[in-house]
Formats: C-alpha cells, sequence, structure tokens
C-alpha cells in the first residue's frame, strides 16, 4: 500500500469523473489539477456519462477557447453559458436518478455547484471534485498546476517536480501513463530522484442500478455511484476497488 503521508497524484480536471478517480485522491496526501494543458474537446475535460432509463446518457458542457479549440489550455476555457446547459444537464441527472434510492440526498449538492456562476471549465471541474471528496471524507490537499512556479513543462520532469516540491517519495499514476512513463531513461529519472512510483489498478465493484439495464454498465460518472448506493456505500466500493502495482 501506498504511504498516504509521502505519496501525489496529478490528474487533468474532468468534468462529474468516475469513481476510479477518486481513488487517486484517497491514497495521496497531495493532489495536483493538471490544468495548463491542452484542452481536448472530444475528452472528459467537458463531458461524461449518467446512467439513463434507456442507456447511457452523454452530458456535454458548451465551452468556448480563447485561443481556438486546438490551442487552448483547460484553464483557458470558458463556460458558454448562453446555451441554458445547467437546465438540461439537471432535467438529465433528474430524469434518470429521481427514483434513485439517495436521489434526496446526493441531489441538491449537485444542483448547488451546477447552477453556480463559475466561468471557467477547470474552476467548475475543481469545484465538483472537491465537492465530492468532502462527501466522500476524503483529506487530500488540493493543488492547481497554473498556481505553481518554478515547475518543468516536460511531463514527465513535472511529475518529479511537483514530488520533491510537496516532500513525496511516492507518485500514485493512472494505468494509462505507463505508456510514456515506462522507459529506461524516465525510471533513472525517478530513481534518482528516489520516488517509488505506484500504478493504479482500480477495479469497479458492480453494484445496483436503479436501471433497466439486465448488466451491469461501468465507467458512469461517479453521480450513478452515488445516487444508487449513498455515501458510505460508496466509501466501501472506494476501498474495495482499489489494487496497484509498483514500477520496476
Amino acid at each position: 500500500m501506498l504511504i498516504k503521508t509521502k505519496a501525489c497524484a496529478i490528474m487533468q480536471p474532468t468534468y462529474l469523473p468516475w469513481l476510479g478517480y477518486f481513488d487517486l485522491i484517497a491514497n495521496v496526501r497531495d493532489f495536483l489539477f493538471l490544468d495548463d494543458v491542452k484542452f481536448n474537446k472530444s475528452s472528459y475535460h467537458h463531458q461524461n456519462k449518467i446512467l439513463g432509463p434507456n442507456g447511457d446518457i452523454l452530458l456535454s458542457i458548451p465551452t468556448h477557447a480563447v485561443k481556438g479549440r486546438m490551442g487552448s489550455m483547460i484553464n483557458d476555457v470558458g463556460i458558454d453559458s448562453t446555451k441554458r446547459w445547467q437546465k438540461k444537464h439537471l432535467k438529465s441527472i433528474q430524469q434518470s436518478y429521481k427514483k434513485a434510492p439517495f436521489y434526496d440526498q446526493i441531489y441538491q449538492y449537485v444542483e448547488s455547484v451546477l447552477l453556480s456562476d463559475i466561468e471557467k471549465l477547470s474552476d467548475l471541474n475543481i469545484e465538483i471534485i472537491k465537492l465530492f471528496s468532502s462527501m466522500l471524507s476524503l483529506r487530500t490537499n488540493f493543488h492547481v498546476a497554473s498556481n505553481l512556479k518554478n515547475i518543468s513543462k516536460d511531463r514527465v520532469r513535472r511529475l518529479i517536480d511537483f514530488c520533491q516540491i510537496k516532500d513525496c517519495n511516492f507518485y500514485y499514476s493512472p494505468l494509462g501513463s505507463l505508456d510514456y512513463l515506462d522507459t529506461t531513461e524516465n525510471k533513472e529519472l525517478f530513481n534518482d530522484a528516489n520516488i517509488v512510483v505506484y500504478f493504479q489498478k482500480y477495479e469497479l465493484i458492480p453494484y445496483m442500478q436503479n436501471q433497466k439495464q439486465k448488466e451491469f454498465v461501468p465507467y458512469m460518472s461517479i453521480l450513478d455511484v452515488l445516487m444508487n448506493c449513498g455515501i458510505e456505500s460508496t466509501k466501501n466500493l472506494l476501498t474495495r476497488g482499489r489494487h496497484m502495482s509498483i514500477f520496476e
């Protein structure tokens, strides 16, 4: 297991993330929102799925980018409030989960943050992630990359820089990062910095979904788990799905 008091993780702020995102947060002392990388229109930066009565529903925030879609960083992307997207998203959430066991407990918090007057996409995503983290009693320190000085823009060296700034000797990484971290040069960089890398292998444990589907539908937004299972059972699922491997 990771030593939480000496561990950190880094992820881009995404909209209504899945449960595995919160496993990264739960296992570290310091979590960095990587908001100063390029915005991807087809990514989870501004969209995610919930499970409706007849299948999954994609909730997508309309955006406008200061430098155009191809050149904007996530923290440069604004929310297009002229599209009345909040009411559409809330209506979809209501229709999808109004019969779910914990709808009354969860919906009020989601409604509050979605109806806020936040203008930047990254700010909204960060606020939502912090909200759910608080609901799950995750005592993690949050940081924003665009606010940090003297940190490399190289995607590997910035991981090391952040660990060193926060005096962390464990880095907890999503499994997808293995594609670029798994080189002799990068292993040497981490070894020289005395940082041990663990890779997340989060297993989403099936739970009761209040829909018509006969089979469990995985990788929905954490909203799906919270609405159907409640806060305490979601905490339990978060722990049960936890697996990791060391980077050697």
